[in-house]
């Protein structure tokens, strides 16, 4: 990326950005950000502690958009007739304000580009996510120092990835370098802090016009932050072999699956995992229908009604979730279910590595 493509940045110095969080909430924004809870981080309401922006936060973005548990609707019954179905809430709006995630890192900003597919395409519309989605401004931050288990650019992404982001900070020496993504992004901070010829107001000064100096940092800092084009894993040469006919059988799953515990951490950490389950939870004449999340890692998951389970142990199971990523979703939706954010390397109690099972496969001749 050249000079050019950085003009048009502002430049905000790093200690400033309590003020800019502040200001937002002063415009009636609801800025969610990474917060502490027990030893996990994830994203939360700013309260009166001072922004930390992590590394990667240990529960992913989606949980804003798709939480772990929702009520979709209400209900009162009458004898065997269903008196009434209450579906306000999320689709009514309330509680959604428009809000700000803010410290998103580029790979779970990509990531909702990715359940855009499942949750937001033409076809199907699923009007609890796509209400949150349009209330919702994303701020990432760029990766000066990516994680061990990162393996972002081998799955299309990378440190300074602008997929998804609204809004993207850069971190120059004492400063951020501030750059307005899309047009949602462009008309915060247009809304929030205006520029005009004279310069912004006394109480919104935190932001200036980077200069060449400025610009010329940024180039150089993007050139020196970025990973090798496959961070040493294969997806590609993966895909290759998983999209063959003769993969699904593929001795070779034999082993790779052995120390999966089945336990769904790599699942419910992962950014783009989107199985759930719909129930009604009843207390006497009343009560609601529920999305929860699911894993393909459970047994339960496909188990059917008649008592046949078509993937009845843990190498099907754990098979159903890479094929998924790297091939099923690829065929449906032109691209990886995965954003190489490295939650499910570094979560996982018995190490299992997905870029050693891609690395086998990516090595495999078929038998």
């Amino acid at each position: 990326m050249g000079e050019s493509s950085h003009r048009g940045l502002l430049k905000m110095a790093k200690t400033d950005l309590d003020v800019f969080v502040d200001t937002l909430t002063k415009s009636s924004y609801v800025v969610l950000a990474p917060i502490e809870e027990g030893e996990a981080t994830k994203f939360g309401v700013v309260g009166e502690e001072k922004i930390k922006i992590p590394r990667l936060t240990t529960r992913p973005l989606k949980e804003l958009f798709f939480p772990e548990d929702e009520s979709l609707l209400s209900f009162d019954s009458s004898g065997t007739q269903v008196a009434s179905i209450d579906m306000s809430g999320v689709l009514a709006g309330d509680g959604i304000s428009p809000r700000v995630a803010l410290g998103v890192r580029p790979c779970d900003a990509r990531a909702l580009v990715i359940l855009d597919n499942v949750f937001a395409s033409e076809d199907y519309r699923d009007p609890y996510y796509t209400l949150r989605r349009e209330q919702t401004t994303i701020i990432t931050f760029t990766c000066p120092l990516p994680g061990v288990a990162c393996f972002c650019t081998s799955t299309g992404g990378g440190p300074y990835d602008e997929t998804g982001s609204d809004v993207m900070f850069m971190e120059v020496a004492d400063s951020y370098l501030v750059k307005a993504v899309s047009e949602k992004g462009m008309g915060l901070l247009q809304e929030v802090f205006p520029l005009s010829e004279e310069g912004p107001p006394e109480h919104l000064c935190i932001l200036h016009e980077a200069d060449d100096e400025d610009i010329r940092a940024a180039v150089e800092a993007k050139a020196a932050g970025e990973l090798p084009v496959d961070a040493g894993v294969p997806v590609e040469a993966a895909m290759a072999i998983l999209g063959q006919v003769d993969a699904f059988g593929d001795s070779a799953w034999e082993e790779v699956y052995k120390k999966c515990l089945g336990c769904g951490v790599c699942t419910y950490l992962c950014p783009t995992c989107h199985c759930f389950d719909i129930g009604d939870e009843v207390t006497g004449a009343s009560g609601q229908r529920v999305r929860n999340w699911d894993s393909c890692m459970f047994p339960l998951f496909t188990l059917h009604a008649s008592g046949h389970n078509p993937r009845p142990s843990r190498k099907e199971r754990f098979r159903q979730r890479v094929m998924h990523k790297f091939n099923y979703f690829v065929e449906n939706n032109d691209c990886i279910a995965c954003v190489g954010c490295g939650r499910c390397v570094e979560n996982c109690p018995v190490n299992l590595d997905i870029r050693q099972v891609l690395t086998t496969f990516a090595r495999q001749e078929l038998t």
